[in-house]
């Protein structure tokens, strides 16, 4: 799993910082002088920049997280 921080290294953002908002926390970002956000899963609320991995969903949705996700096993539904 990758650090947030590499991930957005890898986007090329200039700045990140952590924001606190009434719906819990969020990862704030600054590309190209266009802020973008990325929410922090439900129980990494307290997890700091420096710890926060990322989670990329199927949809492609990425997710600040200090827990380690591997895939385990994939069935295809056909």
């Amino acid at each position: 799993m990758e650090k947030l921080l590499d991930y957005l290294k890898g986007l090329g953002a200039s700045t990140c910082r952590l924001v606190s908002g009434p719906n819990g926390r969020f990862v704030s970002y600054t590309i190209d002088g266009k802020q973008s956000t990325l929410p922090v899963g439900g129980k990494s609320q307290n997890g700091t920049l420096a710890e926060f991995n990322v989670l990329i969903t199927d949809d492609g949705t990425a997710i600040a997280t200090v827990n380690h996700y591997e895939q385990v096993e994939e069935v295809e539904l056909v």
